[in-house]
């Protein structure tokens, strides 16, 4: 009588030699070939990557090729199959002023289809060995090589502050008027304000401090906006949105909070150093009550140096 602990082990090896065995992973790998890149660079690219190939486990046979002719997926296949190997793995380097970039494609030899393709740059010949690895690392992992970054792999292009479009500054002083929309229409109000303007070519910003004073109104205000340029020209209108917080006299009472507002106007001279701005703007008190003046209009016209 066969124990049944004994009958559970035996019906679980039979099942697992019944498996189909997946057969081992056997790349081959072809001469690295590249453009602007010395043989001795390219002999030891391909070196490096058999070994970080390797440390993921699979089998890395080299391929006879030309290395000066990058192979097509076909000569691939065929210099993989003549090695015995299941899939053919194709290394190109390139190199233009201080990047050097390192692409691998992998071929599966049965199809001849692409399974796997991917590129890393760098800044010069110390980034080819972490490029290497990140490239062996993300066709294990099936993964982009952007993705299996580590803090001892991170490239030195990687490592340098982005280059970033510079937005041109600028100092604007405005003056104008202010109509609260009362119904008795008395609540008028001069004054103005600075501003610093930001132009990022898509969008303008700023930020600004105004004041403006009449009979039966005050307002008091600091705040930013954002702006749309309509067109790319010397004369640009422009539409755009912002926010102050604005402190206010009306009735004979005071009043603080935020004053969102709706503005459209044009710029003259955007290409210039000194520009003119003439500007009208829709705002809303969100901090009045039924009772009293919450909407008004804002008119302007500004210096920008």
């Amino acid at each position: 009588m066969i124990p049944p602990r004994l009958r559970v082990l035996a019906l679980a090896a039979l099942l697992t030699a019944a498996l189909p065995t997946r057969a081992a992973e056997i790349l081959g790998l072809l001469p690295a070939t590249g453009a602007n890149v010395d043989p001795g660079t390219l002999e030891a690219a391909r070196d490096a990557m058999r070994g970080h190939l390797e440390k993921t486990g699979r089998e890395v046979r080299l391929c006879a090729g030309d290395p000066t002719h990058e192979a097509t997926p076909a000569e691939a296949v065929a210099a993989a199959q003549a090695v015995g190997a299941s899939r053919a793995a194709v290394l190109r380097l390139w190199a233009l002023g201080s990047v050097v970039r390192v692409r691998l494609a992998v071929y599966e030899v049965t199809s001849g289809r692409q399974v796997h393709a991917d590129d890393m740059a760098g800044s010069g010949p110390a980034d080819l060995d972490p490029a290497l690895y990140r490239l062996a690392q993300a066709y294990a992992a099936g993964a982009a090589a952007a993705d299996v970054a580590r803090i001892d792999t991170v490239t030195d292009k990687e490592a340098r502050p982005q280059n970033r479009i510079t937005a041109t500054r600028g100092f604007g002083l405005r003056l104008g008027g202010i109509t609260p929309l009362d119904p008795s229409g008395q609540s008028t109000g001069t004054g103005g304000g600075i501003f610093w303007q930001y132009d990022a070519r898509r969008f303008l910003a700023d930020v600004s401090i105004d004041l403006f004073f009449g009979n039966r109104y005050h307002d008091t205000a600091i705040g930013f906006g954002a702006y749309l340029p309509l067109t790319q020209s010397d004369v640009a209108p422009y539409l755009g949105l912002g926010l102050k917080y604005a402190s206010t006299h009306f009735l004979g009472s005071w009043n603080a909070g935020l004053q969102p507002y709706l503005a459209g106007g044009v710029i003259i001279g955007r290409i210039s150093t000194v520009q003119l701005r003439g500007e009208v703007a829709f705002f809303h008190d969100l901090f009045t009550n039924l009772r009293e003046q919450r909407n008004g209009l804002l008119w302007t016209a500004a210096v920008v140096f």
